[in-house]
């Protein structure tokens, strides 16, 4: 009967984890190929279509140096760990990511992965369209 409850106990925790994975991108976009488009967009893991903002966008943009737009990929993923101190989340993405997340918040040196809540904060409200989030635990 114990083994039957933790059965069903991790069924059930399977399925939530799925539910939290499915908001994330299916790929993430390079910002030079979504300021050439009308309607930027990228898919998410459970198949749906996902807007980005085009003032957002833009805004973004304007913190990354023209040469890296074609490395810059959005949405940026934003990860919160279970085992980091609380308040405490990472920048999920390549080096010209990192850098252009701490441009925006004008947080030098621009190589910094990490965050915190009010950089967070920040960022969801001046990016809500272009920031998105995974768990790890």
């Amino acid at each position: 009967m114990h083994e039957e409850g933790e059965s069903v106990d991790k069924l059930l925790w399977e399925v939530e984890l799925k539910k939290l994975t499915e908001s994330l991108p299916r790929e993430r976009r390079r910002v030079s190929d979504l300021l050439n488009e009308e309607m930027p967009a990228y898919k998410n893991l459970a198949g749906e279509t996902v807007y980005l903002n085009k003032g957002e966008l833009n805004e973004f943009a304007r913190a990354v140096p023209k040469g890296n737009l074609g490395s810059v990929r959005l949405p940026i993923v934003i990860i919160r760990e279970s085992s980091m101190k609380k308040g405490t989340y990472l920048i999920d993405g390549n080096e010209r990511e990192i850098e252009a997340v701490n441009r925006i918040l004008d947080r030098p040196p621009y190589n910094n992965k990490y965050l915190f809540r009010p950089d967070v904060l920040e960022l969801v409200r001046r990016f809500p369209s272009i920031i998105t989030f995974s768990f790890i635990l």
